[in-house]
């Protein structure tokens, strides 16, 4: 399974004022849920991340408004992340290692600050929109963080019905990567109580038998047996793309895991790419880990520049 040794979550603030926790929307509570449970098994420190916009001067008639506004903004935003650090930082040792950070400026670039120039750093962050993927994803915030996140990026976006089982699909291309996306499918299936299921795409004139074989020599390598709920391999030939969005539907997923196969950002999900197709038609959670060696092509001032504003 990918090492997450630190935890960074992005916590969009509510659209009704006066912010509080209790107004989050859906996908946000779940993300910090989410990231709470990981670092319960591995107790990783977490960082709850709230970006806010830089304030627009023009709306506030001045600049010295402009900053009252932001002042007033940055202080209730702290006080939702210390709320949502009360809730779940359940013990003292939780309490020490959860940390709060008010930022300004772009969410996808402070993220990947907050998280650092380091590939065991997991960002988790929820949809901004409840219906699709598409505005979030697609040449947005989510897309970004997949693209030049050293580490594995986790987007969480809650089911669109309610199911007394959870689905969990795996999509492998039988290389290294395939093999830690199997081993992180197989270590959080087994959490979860959820039924696994491992989706290999076919090349036309491809022997199906030897590539079923190969998925479950992968399966082999893991403690997929501790899956009460089953496991399932599906091999089909066609496009990658097409073949998992298929096996998406077929499992009624909740979570997507896959890799990307380049170890740049800049080749890892260009256009046209299989999994930046995949983006704007999934509708659930989505997983992406960055293979061994992965290395971002943001510039090396990015991960230096310091920070003016104050921290909270």
């Amino acid at each position: 399974m990918f090492h997450v040794k630190r935890i960074v979550v992005g916590v969009e603030m509510p659209a009704e004022r006066p912010w509080s926790s209790t107004k989050l929307k859906l996908p946000t509570q779940l993300a910090v849920q989410q990231a709470f449970e990981i670092a319960s098994n591995g107790q990783a420190p977490i960082t709850l991340a709230a970006i806010l916009p830089q304030p627009n001067a023009g709306w506030f008639k001045t600049h010295e408004a402009a900053d009252r506004q932001m002042t007033q903004d940055r202080a209730a935003a702290d006080a939702v992340l210390s709320e949502l650090k009360t809730k779940y930082a359940s013990d003292e040792k939780s309490a020490k290692q959860t940390e709060c950070d008010v930022r300004i400026g772009d969410a996808w670039e402070e993220l990947i600050r907050l998280a650092g120039n380091r590939p065991d750093t997991l960002i988790v962050c929820g949809t901004r929109d409840l219906g699709s993927l598409r505005r979030v994803l697609f040449g947005s915030t989510g897309l970004k963080l997949l693209r030049l996140a050293p580490g594995p990026v986790w987007i969480v976006k809650p089911p669109l019905e309610h199911n007394e089982s959870v689905d969990i699909l795996a999509a492998t291309d039988l290389g290294p990567v395939g093999e830690d996306v199997i081993r992180t499918a197989v270590s959080i299936a087994s959490r979860n109580s959820a039924r696994l299921h491992v989706v290999h795409a076919a090349g036309q004139g491809s022997n199906i038998e030897d590539l079923t074989t190969r998925v479950h020599e992968q399966l082999a390598a893991t403690d997929y047996r501790t899956i009460l709920s089953g496991v399932k391999v599906h091999v089909s030939v066609g496009d990658a793309d097409q073949c998992i969005l298929n096996a998406v539907r077929e499992a009624n997923a909740d979570l997507v895991i896959l890799g990307t196969s380049s170890k740049t950002g800049a080749s890892g999900l260009l256009p046209g790419s299989t999994v930046e197709r995949l983006l704007p038609e999934l509708k659930c959670s989505i997983l992406a880990l960055k293979p061994e060696g992965f290395r971002s092509m943001l510039p090396a001032d990015f991960w230096t520049m310091q920070r003016t504003q104050p921290r909270h």
